[in-house]
């Protein structure tokens, strides 16, 4: 039975209890991975020799560094004052006083990575006394997850966390191994753990034929542990109690998770709408800058043309005006003159016509004068007939 269709099955029994029967003959086994499921499956065997089988396997402890027992111990640290509670899974001490502590991880969590160094911090916290020195055993935390926690290592499955400097571990005493379970399944699926033969990848085969309700391989039905767990794990081998707390914790937990989900919605809508708002705002300001920009051009260019059809008329006016006055002087003082020179013409004519007529008149006068004072006649006489005046004809 995976975890799909474990929650599928305490929905089922949320609603009524008897459809647990129905499920006992469709599923041979139980969901392994489940917290509740696991607790019983691996702590409360008496010699916990599955419990010590699994981490030697996982954290790949053998020979003298092997775990040879292990003492299981009280998994809830208490808060102190408003410090919140820590509840582990598993953990225990061993044989050679080292610390383990084993927790199961179902889904993603943005918050598992902080929860896991709490839960160390935890422990920690309690392994030095007053009038101790500050000496700690080595710890051990071992993560079991159903999905995908390092998708940048897509080949392994078993990840050892350390604190490094200059390429060395700062703390050796502390050790952090974490098991993408789902993703061995998939290598092993793919082909690409066909040759894995470690202690950690038959476990995980085993744990893979339970969960998948396949037939165990040979090799590992004749492994006296695989065996013990295969049998451990059966559905028909727990009582309807165990469920009905399962169900229990699943309702507080979706309780929790509503709750969570409600606050986290209204937390999410107002720093969404305030980013939002803000971005909006940010994004607004831009396009309204940036159409702004273009309308001011084009309204600048439009208002510049108009402006500057104006300007450029009233100056090509002025110039025109300027222009068509020089030339219109200029051709006026051509036309003028060359009017004036004809008119000066015609009257210089018409005046010499009339003095060269005048002079030829006189100069007639005063022959006729000449003539008549050659016969002695009287000077007033001779103006009178020559129309001279008396000093013209004295004159002569």
């Amino acid at each position: 039975m995976n975890r799909t269709q474990y929650v599928a099955m305490l929905e089922a029994l949320a609603i009524d209890k008897n459809n647990l029967k129905k499920y006992k003959e469709r599923y041979q086994y139980a969901y392994i991975l489940s917290d509740g499921i696991f607790k019983i499956v691996f702590a409360e065997e008496e010699s916990h020799s599955l419990l010590i089988s699994l981490i030697n396997a996982m954290l790949n402890l053998k020979g003298s560094e092997a775990i040879k027992s292990i003492v299981l111990e009280m998994q809830e640290f208490p808060g102190i004052f408003n410090k919140k509670n820590c509840i582990l899974d598993i953990i225990g001490t061993t044989n050679a006083g080292e610390k383990v502590l084993v927790e199961i991880q179902q889904q993603g969590d943005k918050f598992f990575r902080d929860r896991v160094e709490y839960y160390i911090a935890r422990v920690i916290e309690n392994q030095v006394h007053k009038s101790e020195k500050y000496e700690l055993p080595k710890i051990y935390f071992l993560g079991l997850l159903d999905f995908e926690m390092f998708p940048e290592e897509p080949t392994e499955y078993i990840h050892h966390v350390d604190e490094m400097c200059h390429g060395k571990k700062f703390f050796s005493k502390l050790q952090k191994i974490f098991v993408e379970i789902d993703k061995f399944f998939e290598l092993e699926k793919a082909g690409i753990t066909k040759n894995d033969q470690s202690d950690a990848a038959e476990w995980l085969r085993a744990i893979k034929s339970i969960i998948k309700e396949e037939p165990m391989p040979e090799k590992l039905l004749n492994n006296e542990t695989f065996k013990r767990l295969q049998e451990s794990v059966k559905l028909v081998n727990f009582i309807d109690e165990i469920f009905n707390i399962e169900v229990k914790n699943m309702n507080d937990l979706q309780a929790k998770y509503e709750i969570g989900f409600a606050e986290g919605r209204e937390k999410g809508y107002a720093d969404g709408r305030e980013f939002g708002f803000d971005e909006g705002r940010e994004k607004g300001f831009s396009d309204g800058h940036e159409r702004g920009f273009d309308e001011g051009k084009e309204q600048g260019y439009a208002d510049g043309h108009e402006r500057g059809f104006d300007e450029g008329k009233e100056q090509g006016y002025a110039d025109g005006h300027e222009r068509g006055f020089d030339e219109g002087r200029e051709k006026g003082f051509s036309d003028g003159h060359e009017q004036g020179f004809d008119e000066g013409k015609e009257r210089g004519f018409d005046e010499g016509k009339l003095k060269g007529f005048s002079e030829g008149e006189f100069n007639k006068a005063k022959e006729m004068a000449k003539k008549m004072l050659l016969d002695n006649i009287p000077v007033k006489q001779i103006a009178i007939y020559s129309g001279l005046s008396e000093e013209e004809i004295l004159k002569l």
